[in-house]
This record gives structure tokens, C-alpha cells and sequence, in this order.
């Protein structure tokens, strides 16, 4: 698959099975194909809630990216905090593997060390593998969601590298330094360079954006750029920014994107909010 695949969906409200398959089938109609989950719900160890989730996409007809949450926040451990949330979606996607494109152990694992070290990730990512495996389901590719500045500053990664099925890419122009509007020629020349690094340390494995976006307002996190634009009209024009190189990039490398996010429960980052869409938005699947 390549240009546009779907979006990041967050979990922090707890949504009911009807919410979660209402919005799904809102993204398919969008002509989202993938969706990948965000933060958690309750204290995240509940497999029965993220089976629901899954099952809610296999009932819209969307691939799902069940997502580990493992970021550690003050005196909390990895084997108090993230291992039983790990656990739990491990759970979820073995007893509902139908629409499980594939599975994320945490968002910017690297970025953050929520692990530790590298070596230490890349352990935890094989062990997922192996506990698939064991459970009849060795196809369902474990990755991380992570940023190039993440896999660039945190010492050796060649073993989460090796360790990985595929790149899944934190992409956000937004962040940069050198940040304007979302339509502008430096938004792209960010990405680009990021997904160069990405291409560098492949091994040839497949990339895909897993997220991308660019916030109408600042509240969410703030821009590490004077001149950064956040507002509905750059953000839509991140978004047709994307869209408008389908052909020359996307399409051409195989690679395709998730806009982070579906709604504003990630403030701002949406493209839609109080179940209204801030733009007509649509982005092409094939070109």
C-alpha cells in the first residue's frame, strides 16, 4: 500500500465499542484503509477493551495497529507500568488476530527510553514476536513507532533495527527548527529528510508513516519554531501537501502515511472536532 492509509486514534476517553466502530467506519468513508490505536484506556491493562477495539475494526472493515503504550511518567517502572499494558494487548491481538495488520510496542520508545536502552527494546520486540509465534500467529509484524531524531540519539539501535518486521515513522515537519506553514516547501524538505535517514537504516524493509500532521493551534505541544504556523488553514495544507506527492514520492518508494489525528481528543491535531470536520478533507490511495 502507498499515499494515503488512515489515522491515529486515541484511547484516553475510553470510547464505547459503538464510538470506536461509529469513527471507523466514519475513516473508512474517508478511504482510510489502517488505523493505529494511541495511548490507553483506564490504566491500559484491560485485554478485554482492546479486543473490543479490534473487533470493532474487523466490524467496519478497517486494518488495525493495536499500540503498546510504554511511556514512563515519575516512579514508574517498566515492569509495573508498561509490562502489563505490553501484556495486555498481547492478549487482545492473540484471542483477535482478524484485522491486526501489526502491532506497535510503544510510541517513541526510543525518544523517550522507556526502555532503558536499546538492546533492552529490542529484546521486549522479540519477545512479542516469540509469544505470536507460540500462539500460531508468526505473520503479524512488531515494530515501533518512533521518530528519526529518536533512533538518531539514543546510542546503538542497530539491534531494535534488526529486531524490527518493518519501519513504522513519527514524521512531524512541525517540530522543526526550521518550521513555517504546513503547505510550505521547508514542511516538505523536512520529511523528506527524515524519510532519508528511515531509507538509510532499512535493510530494505518496508517503511510506513504511521504518524504525521500538523496542529491548528498550539496547545497540544508547543512548536520549536518563531515563524511555526498553527492553524486550520496550515494544517490543511499539510495535508494537501502530503497528498499532492502521491506520484513523485509515495507512490514511487511504496510508502504510505496516517495522519495524526482522527479527532481532536489529541487538541489540534485532528481532522475532525466536536464530530465536525474542520475541512472536506479526502486524500488519494492510489495515483
Amino acid at each position: 500500500m502507498y499515499g494515503f492509509e488512515g489515522f491515529v486514534y486515541t484511547l484516553t476517553t475510553c470510547p464505547s465499542f459503538s464510538k470506536v466502530e461509529s469513527d471507523f467506519v466514519a475513516m473508512v468513508e474517508k478511504g482510510a484503509r489502517n488505523v493505529i490505536t494511541f495511548e490507553y484506556c483506564g490504566d491500559g491493562t484491560d485485554a478485554d477493551y482492546y479486543g473490543g477495539v479490534i473487533q470493532a475494526a474487523g466490524s467496519a472493515g478497517i486494518n488495525i495497529i493495536p499500540l503498546a503504550w510504554t511511556l514512563l511518567i515519575g516512579n514508574q517502572t517498566l515492569e509495573d507500568t508498561a509490562i502489563p499494558k505490553i501484556e495486555a494487548v498481547t492478549k487482545a491481538v492473540i484471542d483477535n488476530p482478524g484485522p491486526v495488520l501489526a502491532v506497535a510496542l510503544g510510541d517513541e520508545p526510543l525518544f523517550d527510553w522507556d526502555f532503558g536502552d536499546p538492546q533492552n527494546l529490542a529484546t521486549h520486540i522479540l519477545k512479542m514476536k516469540a509469544d505470536f509465534k507460540a500462539a500460531g500467529l508468526s505473520d503479524i509484524p512488531v515494530s515501533i513507532s518512533d521518530m528519526a531524531f529518536g533512533w538518531q540519539t539514543e546510542g546503538d539501535t542497530s539491534s531494535v533495527a534488526d529486531a524490527v518486521d518493518f519501519f513504522m515513522i513519527n514524521n512531524f515537519p512541525y517540530f522543526d527548527f526550521d518550521a513555517q506553514s504546513g503547505d510550505s516547501n521547508t514542511s516538505w524538505a523536512d520529511f523528506t529528510n527524515d524519510m532519508s535517514y528511515f531509507e538509510s537504516i532499512s535493510q530494505g524493509k518496508p517503511l510506513l508513516v504511521t504518524q504525521t500532521g500538523w496542529p491548528s493551534n498550539e496547545d497540544q505541544y508547543a512548536p520549536n519554531s518563531p515563524d511555526v504556523v498553527a492553524s486550520v488553514s496550515s494544517e490543511k495544507g499539510y495535508w494537501q501537501l502530503l497528498d499532492s506527492h502521491c506520484e513523485d514520492f509515495f507512490k514511487a518508494k511504496n510508502i504510505g502515511w496516517m495522519w495524526r489525528s482522527w479527532d481532536d481528543n489529541i487538541v489540534g491535531w485532528g481532522v475532525v472536532s466536536g464530530q465536525k470536520e474542520k475541512w472536506n478533507f479526502s486524500a488519494r490511495t492510489s495515483c
